[in-house]
């Protein structure tokens, strides 16, 4: 696609790395060129189309309402491209190629990294490309959604495509260094009296909500004055060090890395209220061989953590 005989596809490309990446020398670091060429090529489609696709100046890039209008469309073309070559120059449907999965931090450190050498070790011909991301943005112009998202919370975006995994099971989690200082809660009622660390994260609130048989409790605006965030690591890394309480998964806690800071789980016979997950991309007409293999292996591997 980047054959000089595809010149008017290749500036696209670039077009859309540009926007993506922010400015012109992130994109240039990127595609291994000059910023001076990605401003030729910028340049080269303005003329073609006759209108302005960026604002440039020393902080950055913006894009204009034709360049935004340019970029969704460049998507979608260049999209609709690689498909057909995808096609004509894989007829038999090997599975091989470049995919990128993008997942939260925490699931990138503990099981998304095995799970795509796993798959890379079986189909030789292939390259997963792990990112981590805690943003909570999923709009039809993320690049991510070319390629596949595994994310919690549930998607509000009627334009993309998603497919629903089994919820994840979380549990109050702190150290026993931490529950000798200051005493170990019994009941929901009891955390308003802890550092309760708050994770801000798609799927996750300030409510908590608590359920033992019948009886059903909810604690709202749990951790006031304490830390918040949209990583989940950090609140268990501060946790680790007995400086609160935070939020993990049973699933997680067998890992080497929570054996080793001895953490415990806190009011086990009180069932938080699960957390949805989702596998989510944008729809395309035709799909390669390596995102329908990989979308699958990743929802097996979810289902079998």
């Amino acid at each position: 696609m980047d054959s000089p005989k595809n010149k008017g596809m290749r500036d696209w490309l670039v077009f859309i790395r540009t926007v993506e990446a922010g400015s012109l020398s992130a994109a240039a670091k990127e595609m291994n060129i000059t910023a001076g060429a990605v401003s030729k090529i910028i340049s080269r489609l303005e003329k073609y189309t006759c209108t302005s696709l960026l604002v440039r100046d020393t902080h950055g890039i913006e894009l204009t309402i034709a360049g935004r209008l340019a970029y969704n469309k460049a998507l979608e073309i260049t999209g609709l491209f690689g498909d057909l070559l995808e096609e004509l120059r894989n007829p038999q449907k090997q599975i091989r190629g470049t995919l990128k999965l993008s997942v939260p931090v925490i699931l990138a450190e503990f099981l998304a990294n095995n799970w795509a050498q796993e798959f890379m070790e079986k189909w030789p011909g292939t390259q997963i490309q792990l990112d981590a991301r805690e943003s909570s943005e999923l709009s039809q112009d993320v690049p991510d959604l070319d390629n596949l998202i595994l994310r919690s919370g549930i998607p509000e975006n009627e334009n993309i495509v998603y497919r629903e995994l089994p919820s994840l099971n979380i549990v109050l989690i702190a150290t026993q260094e931490y529950i000798d200082k200051n005493g170990c809660p019994l009941h929901p009622n009891d955390l308003a009296q802890h550092n309760v660390f708050n994770l801000r994260h798609n799927g996750f609130g300030t409510t908590l909500k608590f359920r033992k048989g019948d009886e059903s409790y909810e604690t709202d605006n749990i951790g006031n004055y304490a830390l918040s965030s949209n990583n989940h690591l950090s609140l268990i890394n501060l946790c680790i060090e007995g400086k609160g309480i935070t939020l993990g998964t049973p699933g997680w806690l067998k890992s080497t890395y929570a054996k080793q800071a001895k953490l415990i789980t806190l009011m086990p016979e009180w069932t938080l209220e699960q957390v949805p997950v989702y596998l989510v991309w944008r729809p395309r007409k035709i799909y390669s061989p390596l995102f329908i293999a990989f979308r699958d292996y990743i929802e097996k591997k979810w289902i079998e953590r």
